[in-house]
């Protein structure tokens, strides 16, 4: 599980990364405008987001393994095996 919270650990700084580029290229933080640094921080922010939902996926895969050994171990008990 700490493999996934790492991805999405990766994930979150890789989007901050790419709000400050996306930020770079207006004129708010940049020189000017710059579509190119503004459409290269979007699709930086899509391979982001997927390393966010991919650690959430894995985090959740965990969570439904444990529960369902959970289960399992209940109702063998409770069968008497």
């Amino acid at each position: 599980m700490t493999l996934f919270r790492v991805v999405q650990a990766i994930g979150v700084l890789a989007l901050a990364g790419c709000a400050v580029l996306a930020l770079q290229g207006t004129p708010l933080l940049g020189p000017e405008w710059s579509r190119a640094r503004v459409l290269y921080a979007g699709a930086g922010a899509v391979s982001a987001l997927s390393l966010l939902a991919l650690g959430r996926l894995g985090v959740l895969s965990v969570r439904a393994a444990a529960e369902r050994a959970e289960i399992l171990s209940l109702l063998r008990a409770r069968d008497g095996r």
